[in-house]
């Protein structure tokens, strides 16, 4: 078959898949539905076209529904209507602000706040919580960062007063008398914090590009979107922000997000070759979305603290490799050199090029523009120095030392005893008085360069939201997965015992599109009818319900992994790790290594039984990628008709963006290697006892496993075996043992991947 028919297969099933997206949708939610077991929830919340408040607290989905509807219109005063117009929020006088309006009839009257004498306090007294958290001056016009240390830390204080309250009825209240004292950023933090740590309610919230869509699209953009919105129903200007405002429900008005006047860098800078990976909604939400999940603390060692996400510092190390692989065959895949790090030889240089975001709303800059040449202050340089030494130190005794606790960084039984405790505090996570002599790496780089604009405002590198659009966010990840790498190489090579899989060989591994394409022939294509449609904040007008984003999105054809293993052991079990590698690419220097390439794209166990055993794996099943991703208007709907799955109620929906599953690639065609490991069981895993079903569910490879869910299945390294640089720097090296024999549990086969810029063109065979 020729290139130019297998293109014609390839665009007639992106076609036909464009055309068929809400049919297959609707009929896998059916499945889905059918298949699993709903929360039990005998009757909708939404019976008599009404909501009541008594009964939404009653229930964990009632309760979960009153908290993911906080995240809706953020930048409105708490009484405005919300959730489709069935929620309007209402204190109790003694709470409420002067100008709250008189209630209605379909409004929710909220509970009074009591103190543990059950004495109930006013509106004063509530706001003395409030000024009483230690230091607190960050209020509704301060930018607020993740990356900042004492914002964090006055988070954590904040949420830690939410959730420890005694009732949902208390927390509630209290978190609405604050609404209009925190910015907009801290109190939809202070939400997904009070999510992921509350246990009377669920665990999932909805997509972060549906609740603050003016932090992932362009601010001219929007401003069209409301404009055009406004002229479809006839009005100009905004929905009037005031109770009794009848809930909007227009038809959507479609923009478009690839024309000239929404690039951020010129078309001569080559780096602006990559806007379509890093400035993606998706890859921007999902970098948050994992910060959100596995960031988060209340009090250090309490059970509230997000280290119950077992080996979250060696998730933290993972993922930011993961996104510097992805990062560097992105780069490839358009013609760049593989990603420079910005290390110490270059903080004293002024960095280029420059970068402005063009997010925010008319002239209000949402991300101050990181000028060309700008240089980091000396006293940044110093701070970064000190840190960085006392890592390296730390790296070459092989011991950290956190508070009282010492923890000797080595290899034992399979298993990497140092990484998680390195990731902690290389992030900076572990708390300033646990880690006073590491200090704050990996977050004051962050804050430094978001703010080389030296004035008001931050950069997008001081945000984990839109930080990968800025060029320096992969610079600034390769640099400290080099610090990462100095740990691993002091652990030396994988000997025979750690790589061998004895009585097991994998052969006739094959990818094959669902297209009928040759085998190892994939597709990847530049979605122009991509979109996101945006029902929160300042996007409805009066008779219109959404503005629907319409842009280029990278996506792909779906594949399927086929393999035959053959075994001569009895009934066992094993892990599957499938890599992507490019092919042909010289790595003459230290600078880059084969770790810093290689995409995991799955990892999954397997049972196998004595003979011949026949193994096949959809990609869009990778245990890395996300499984659902409902936007706000979607998770408040379902929640509002019982349409939410137990499995989906407990857990967030975090993972990569499956539609970027794959690498550009190139329209001539660009030669990968899919690389398969398949590695016994360690006898401590998690893996012989957990719950695959559930695992199934979620993203564990890419977002962790909680420790009270029975912690991360796979003991072994995250990224075994291409976690340390192989043997003379190829991973081919692996395929071999020590006597030269041929390692017959590894087993690898050549891809192709080819790009069509304009699927939807027409073509002749």
């Amino acid at each position: 078959m020729s290139k130019r028919s297998i293109a014609n297969f390839s665009r007639l099933f992106i076609y036909i898949s464009f055309l068929l997206c809400k049919v297959r949708s609707y009929e896998f939610s059916i499945e889905d539905e059918e298949n699993q077991e709903l929360i039990h929830n005998p009757n909708p919340l939404l019976e008599s076209d009404s909501l009541n408040y008594a009964e939404l607290v009653s229930s964990a989905h009632g309760r979960h529904l009153l908290l993911v509807s906080l995240l809706e219109k953020v930048q409105s005063p708490y009484w405005v209507p919300r959730c489709s117009g069935y929620l309007q929020l209402f204190l109790p006088l003694t709470l409420a602000t002067p100008d709250q309006p008189p209630l209605v009839a379909t409004g929710q009257m909220l509970k009074n706040i009591t103190n543990h004498n059950g004495t109930s306090l006013d509106r004063s007294q509530v706001i003395a919580m409030l000024n009483g958290i230690e230091n607190f001056q960050i209020w509704p016009e301060t930018p607020f960062s993740r990356f900042d240390k004492y914002h964090m830390a006055v988070m954590h204080r904040l949420s830690t007063l939410f959730v420890n309250q005694s009732s949902f009825d208390n927390m509630f209240s209290i978190m609405v008398v604050f609404k209009e004292f925190l910015s907009d950023e801290m109190f939809v933090d202070s939400v997904y914090q009070v999510i992921q740590k509350r246990t009377d309610v669920g665990f999932i919230i909805p997509s972060v590009v549906s609740v603050q869509p003016e932090d992932f699209f362009p601010g001219a953009l929007i401003d069209k979107g409301i404009e055009e919105s406004s002229n479809t129903s006839g009005q100009i200007g905004r929905e009037k922000r005031q109770a009794g405002t009848s809930w909007a429900r227009g038809r959507p008005v479609e923009v478009a997000w690839h024309q000239d006047e929404y690039r951020t860098m010129p078309l001569w800078e080559p780096e602006g070759r990559l806007w379509y990976f890093n400035e993606d909604p998706l890859v921007n939400a999902n970098h948050f979305h994992w910060h959100q999940v596995l960031s988060s603390e209340a009090e250090f060692g309490s059970r509230l603290h997000s280290t119950r996400m077992d080996r979250r510092g060696e998730m933290f190390y993972f993922m930011h490799k993961q996104l510097l692989c992805r990062i560097n065959n992105e780069r490839l895949s358009v013609g760049l050199n593989l990603t420079n790090s910005f290390g110490p030889d270059r903080w004293s240089q002024p960095v280029y090029p420059g970068y402005d975001p063009k997010l925010g709303r008319a002239s209000v800059q949402r991300f101050a523009p990181r000028p060309a040449g700008a240089t980091l202050l000396p006293l940044w340089q110093r701070e970064m120095r000190k840190d960085l030494a006392s890592v390296r130190e730390a790296i070459r005794e092989g011991v950290l030392v956190l508070g009282r606790t010492q923890t000797r960084m080595e290899y034992r039984n399979g298993r990497d005893m140092g990484i998680s405790a390195l990731g902690n505090v290389v992030e900076s996570y572990v708390p300033s008085y646990v880690n006073s002599r590491y200090g704050d790496l990996h977050n004051l780089g962050h804050t430094c360069i978001g703010n080389l604009h030296m004035g008001q405002g931050e950069g997008v590198m001081n945000s984990p939201k839109v930080g990968m659009r800025d060029p320096l966010f992969g610079q600034w990840h390769k640099f400290t997965d080099d610090l990462f790498q100095e740990y691993k190489r002091k652990l030396g090579f994988y000997q025979d015992s750690d790589l061998d899989f004895p009585g097991v060989s994998v052969t006739n591994l094959t990818l094959q599109s669902v297209t009928p394409e040759a085998p190892n022939s994939l597709t990847t294509y530049l979605d122009h009818r991509a979109q996101v449609q945006l029902n929160s904040l300042d996007f409805t007008s009066v008779g219109s319900s959404s503005v629907l984003v319409k842009y280029s999105r990278l996506n792909h054809v779906p594949f399927t992994y086929t393999f035959t293993v053959t075994s001569s052991l009895p009934p066992t079990r094993g892990m599957v790790r499938i890599f992507l590698i490019p092919a042909n690419v010289h790595l003459s220097s230290d600078d880059v290594d084969v770790t810093q390439l290689a995409i995991e794209m799955d990892r999954f166990q397997v049972s196998l039984t004595r003979g011949l055993n026949s193994i096949s794996r959809r990609s869009a099943d990778s245990s890395f990628v996300s499984k659902r991703r409902d936007t706000l208007y979607e998770l408040q709907t379902k929640l509002m008709w019982g349409l939410v799955t137990e499995d989906q109620f407990n857990w967030a929906g975090c993972g990569w963006p499956k539609e970027m599953t794959l690498p550009r690639g190139s329209e001539s065609g660009k030669l990968f290697r899919v690389f398969l490991v398949l590695s016994s069981l360690l006898e401590s895993d998690a893996a012989h006892s957990a719950d695959w079903r559930e695992l199934e569910q979620t993203s564990w490879s890419w977002c962790g496993v909680r420790k009270d869910k029975g912690g991360m299945p796979d003991s072994r390294p995250m990224g075994f075996p291409l976690d340390r640089p192989p043997p003379d720097g190829t991973w081919r090296s692996l395929m071999y043992s020590e006597d030269g024999s041929h390692r017959t549990n590894l087993a690898y086969t050549n891809v192709n991947i080819t790009f069509l810029p304009e699927p939807w063109a027409a073509g002749s065979g």
